[in-house]
């Protein structure tokens, strides 16, 4: 039987976005320009995608009342990187509903409220700009964002360093190496804190 994705969210609780890059054969990150907008949270959890061009973006606020606790917001705003896609009371309504976190290639705003939430959200950057409120948005379909197509279910882990997406065909083979990933790191550590030189403790990294 297949590992799932929440025993993998489980595993990766204790890892990074880096650790899970490297298990995964070093892929699966989103393009840099896609950052952390709260600095230090984490994100991890399964992908509730929205496909939400600027000419249909509002009613991707039915996801926020859709999407599953633990789950995060994968939201394409297709060809306008400008789109907000999210701002301070949509944060609020999704923390409170449990939704673990937001990814986006657009920007989203009230920062200010957003950062003081601790909610994770990783876009593009700010904007005073709002989302326009006509169309449907399609909720759980495959998107387009940051180089990488994400498909609903993939695993999201974002945190600092940037966001990385495990695609479920992968889930089997990214546990294993991920426990291998990590159980380097820690050994790593622990001779680079018992005077062993770098190079040394670091040579062998899976």
């Amino acid at each position: 039987m297949g590992m799932s994705v929440e025993q993998l969210a489980s595993l990766l609780a204790g890892a990074s976005a880096a650790a899970a890059y490297e298990a995964l054969g070093r892929r699966g990150d989103l393009d840099p320009v896609i950052g952390t907008q709260v600095p230090g949270t984490v994100c991890i959890g399964p992908a509730y995608t929205v496909s939400a061009p600027p000419h249909r973006s509002g009613s991707a606020n039915q996801a926020l009342d859709l999407a599953p606790p633990g789950s995060v917001l994968v939201i394409d705003t297709g060809g306008d990187p400008d789109t907000c896609a999210l701002g301070g009371t949509g944060s609020l309504a999704a923390q409170m509903r449990g939704i673990a976190g937001c990814v986006t290639n657009g920007r989203v705003r009230d920062l200010a409220e957003i950062r003081a939430l601790r909610f994770p959200v990783f876009a593009r950057g700010g904007t005073v700009r709002s989302s326009r409120k006509d169309g449907t948005a399609e909720l759980q379909v495959p998107v387009a964002i940051g180089g990488q197509i994400v498909r609903p279910g993939d695993l999201v882990c974002a945190d600092d360093d940037g966001v990385v997406v495990i695609g479920q065909q992968y889930f089997d083979i990214f546990a294993e190496r991920l426990a291998a990933r990590l159980a380097f790191e820690r050994d790593a550590d622990a001779r680079v804190r018992a005077g062993i030189p770098y190079a040394q403790a670091v040579s062998g990294r899976p």
